[in-house]
């Protein structure tokens, strides 16, 4: 992956008070509805928690063993919410729409084909973390 490109583009995009994050669950609500009930009326406080977990994947990236450890964890916490392997395409497609709307003309292919690869990764190593039994059910 290429670390620079993701910092540089994330730089571009990062706005204040969790903007980047906000604007993301907005087009995620807007494209994916059913998946509102899943989240608290008011999404500025998981809007600044996923800003941090990006921040801390991209700090870690070059840490297998910490992005293994800290990804299985929110895997499994995800599992336990009930969410479903397809509902981890529909934040990628939701988060780089959001970026690129924010980018704008500055925003280039390449910084969405990185992030697709990044987005990917991270929802690899958090279906890894799914229990077994989630797994099987079809939750993952």
């Amino acid at each position: 992956m290429d670390k620079q490109l993701l910092e540089e583009s994330l730089a571009l995009v990062d706005l204040p008070d969790a903007g980047l994050t906000v604007r993301f669950y907005d087009i995620l609500f807007e494209r994916y509805p059913g998946v509102q009930p899943m989240f608290q009326r008011d999404t500025r406080v998981q809007a600044e928690m996923l800003r941090t977990a990006v921040v801390s994947v991209l700090d870690h990236l070059e840490d297998a063993e910490w992005l293994t450890t800290n990804l299985h964890a929110l895997g499994k916490r995800h599992a336990e919410l009930g969410v479903t392997r397809p509902m981890y395409s529909a934040v990628a497609e939701c988060m780089i729409a959001a970026m690129s709307e924010i980018g704008g003309d500055r925003w280039t292919d390449a910084m969405t084909e990185a992030w697709q690869e990044a987005l990917g990764a991270v929802a690899g190593i958090m279906l890894d973390g799914y229990p077994e039994e989630a797994a099987e059910s079809g939750a993952a």
